[in-house]
C-alpha cells in the first residue's frame, strides 16, 4: 500500500507498507530545491523488538525550500547535509509510531502530519549535530579511537536497558577510565550516563504502555525495575504523570 498526501504547499508526505522487515534507519537527501527525509521503520524499539511484526513502513516527507523559508528567511536547504543516513533514535520512533497509528482526517490530519514532519526533521538534525560534535573542550575526544569508545558505551547501554551496566562495568567494556567515560559521554550526548539511562528506560516504558497490553507491573519488570513504586515515581518524574494514567485501555 502506498499513500501520497499533500499536507500544504511545499510539504509532501508519503507512506508505503512493505512486506519485508527492515532495520530502523532514516535518510536525508538534498536536491536542488528541496530536502527529503525518509524513515524505514518497523518494530517498537530500536534495541529490543517487543512485537515481531513482518510489516515495515517507508515514511517520507519532502520539504520544499520555499516551505522552510516560511519559518525564517535565513533557513536554506544548503544548511542540511547533502546525503546523510543514521539510526533512528527512540524519540524518532515514538513520532513514527504516532504517525502509523493516526486516525485523524481532513484538516486535523494535515495539522498533525505537519507537526510530526517538523519534529522528525528536528530530531534528525539534532542527532546529526550531536554525532558531529568536535568536542573541543574534551581534548581526548579529538582522538577517533577514544571517541569511538564513548559511542560504544552508548550502544552497550541501549542493548541493556533492562539491566543497565554500572560506570565501572562500562569503563571496563569500553577500555577507558571512568573519568573520561563520564566527561566524554556528557560532552557527546549532552547528558550524564545515569540521566541517559533513565530517559531511555522511560521512553521504552511509555512505548510499552501505549502499544501493548502489558500491565504497569509487567512494564516495570521488563525495563528492570524490581520495585513498582520506584518505577511509578521515576515515570512520574520524567513524564509528569503516573504510568497507570497512560496505560492503553
Amino acid at each position: 500500500m502506498i499513500l501520497n498526501h499533500k499536507i500544504k504547499n511545499g510539504l509532501q508526505y508519503s507512506i508505503q507498507t512493505l512486506d519485508v522487515k527492515r532495520d530502523n534507519h532514516s535518510f536525508l537527501t538534498r536536491q536542488a530545491d528541496n530536502i527529503t527525509l525518509t524513515c524505514e521503520f518497523s518494530g517498537l524499539d530500536c534495541s529490543l523488538t517487543f512485537a515481531d511484526t513482518p510489516i515495515s513502513y517507508d515514511i517520507e516527507f519532502a520539504f520544499h525550500n520555499d516551505y522552510l523559508k516560511t519559518f525564517s528567511a535565513n533557513i536554506d536547504i544548503n544548511q542540511f547535509h547533502e546525503h546523510r543516513q543514521q539510526d533512528i533514535c527512540c524519540n524518532t520512533q515514538m513520532i513514527l509510531h504516532d504517525i502509523v497509528n493516526c486516525k485523524l482526517q481532513g484538516a486535523f490530519l494535515n495539522m498533525f502530519l505537519e507537526s510530526k514532519a517538523l519534529s522528525l526533521l528536528l530530531c534528525f538534525q539534532k542527532c546529526y549535530t550531536t554525532n558531529q560534535t568536535n568536542c573541543a573542550s574534551c581534548k581526548f575526544l579529538t582522538n577517533a579511537i577514544e571517541k569511538e569508545k564513548i559511542m560504544k558505551a552508548k550502544e552497550i547501554i541501549l542493548s541493556r536497558l533492562n539491566n543497565p551496566p554500572t560506570i565501572t562495568e562500562l569503563s571496563l567494556k569500553t577500555g577507558t577510565n571512568q573519568c573520561y567515560l563520564k566527561k566524554g559521554f556528557k560532552e557527546l550526548f549532552g547528558t550524564t550516563v545515569y540521566d541517559f539511562v533513565q530517559e531511555q528506560r522511560m521512553l521504552q516504558a511509555k512505548m510499552l504502555l501505549t502499544t501493548t497490553d502489558f500491565t504497569v507491573s509487567q512494564v516495570a519488570d521488563h525495563i528492570g525495575f524490581s520495585s513498582l513504586s520506584n518505577f511509578s515515581s521515576a515515570f512520574k518524574k520524567h513524564t509528569g504523570i503516573f504510568p497507570s494514567e497512560l496505560q492503553r485501555n
